[in-house]
């Protein structure tokens, strides 16, 4: 999965790592160091006896297509590092912590993407998917829960949330949900010792596992009508819900998404804001992105940096490493 349309409205002074222009610079110093130098009699007969000059396309010395992937995966790895670090930097704040993860389909790339920080809401979206598998079909959920789920996750209501996780489908939600990270292959994600699941402890990377569970039945957990399901609610939030990884989209790209925001006494106060989504769903190039903060002092403050890294991520995206 590839997508080109770029959307920013910071700029940021990248510079290309050239890994692959010093990759083919290095293939070519080596096969021009193999040429005859003189020493067979001053001959420039590239047709003598082990000449190679008609055998370096199949040559050892060609960077195969997955050394060529590999040198594109660390320039955009390095990349996504430089700008983040950067924007942290800029934002000269030693309480403010940011962890970023996204999934073109080609490349998987993460800034502490497995470090674990609160879901604040985001973890409706996990809820949502133990609900769904719990039922195994979307017309065996009882209606009066599908109505809860959809506040759930169209207006991030926590009384609805509540009801999902502990309001008769599982016999102990907590334990429900502590298992759901087992079942769901989230290995570093961890309930709280309470019931608080707003107070689950994830990481950006397990948060992509999650956005896969929820909107792709290739994922191997829900079928197609229920990841439809879960489409048709994280792409029609309710309008006090429309910030957070959307910032990515070009005009016109489908976003499915769910954020999560809170403040931690902890933390003097300070606020949570995480936005978890998937940019242009509904082609063949969708961008999957995982956005967790921190330290804020208030909540507008954290969505502008969250949608501020999610027009980060989208630039090193869209950076095309095999040019």
């Amino acid at each position: 999965m590839t997508s080109k349309h770029a959307s920013s409205r910071r700029l940021w002074p990248y510079l290309a790592v050239p890994g692959l222009a010093v990759l083919v610079a290095a293939v070519v110093f080596i096969v021009g160091s193999g040429r005859d130098d003189g020493g067979s009699g001053g001959s420039s007969d590239e047709s003598l006896p082990g000449s190679q000059a008609d055998d370096l396309s199949s040559s050892s010395l060609q960077p195969s297509d997955e050394e060529l992937r590999e040198a594109a995966q660390v320039q955009l790895q390095s990349q996504l590092d430089e700008a983040v670090a950067a924007f942290l930097a800029e934002e000269d704040d030693e309480n403010f912590y940011a962890a970023v993860a996204v999934d073109d389909g080609e490349f998987r790339l993460d800034y502490d993407g497995e470090v674990q920080y609160d879901t604040a809401s985001v973890v409706k979206v996990e809820i949502l998917s133990m609900m769904l598998k719990e039922y195994g079909t979307l017309d065996q959920v009882p209606g009066w829960l599908l109505d809860r789920a959809e506040l759930m996750i169209r207006e991030s209501d926590n009384d609805a949330t509540n009801d999902v996780l502990y309001g008769g489908t599982f016999d102990d939600g907590h334990a429900a949900i502590a298992q759901a990270h087992i079942d769901f292959g989230l290995e570093h994600t961890n309930p709280n010792e309470t019931e608080q699941w707003g107070k689950t402890q994830t990481t950006a990377l397990d948060q992509l596992r999650v956005l896969e569970i929820a909107l792709y039945e290739d994922a191997g957990v829900l079928d197609a009508e229920q990841t439809e399901y879960a489409r048709s609610l994280m792409g029609d939030l309710a309008d006090f819900q429309q910030w957070g990884v959307s910032a990515a989209a070009a005009d016109g790209e489908t976003v499915w998404m769910k954020n999560g925001w809170d403040t931690r006494d902890a933390m003097g106060g300070e606020w949570v804001v995480n936005s978890i989504g998937v940019v242009a769903g509904d082609t063949d190039a969708p961008i999957e992105i995982a956005i967790l903060t921190g330290g804020s002092s208030s909540q507008e403050e954290g969505i502008e940096r969250v949608e501020a890294l999610a027009e980060i991520v989208r630039t090193v995206v869209d950076t095309d490493p095999y040019a």
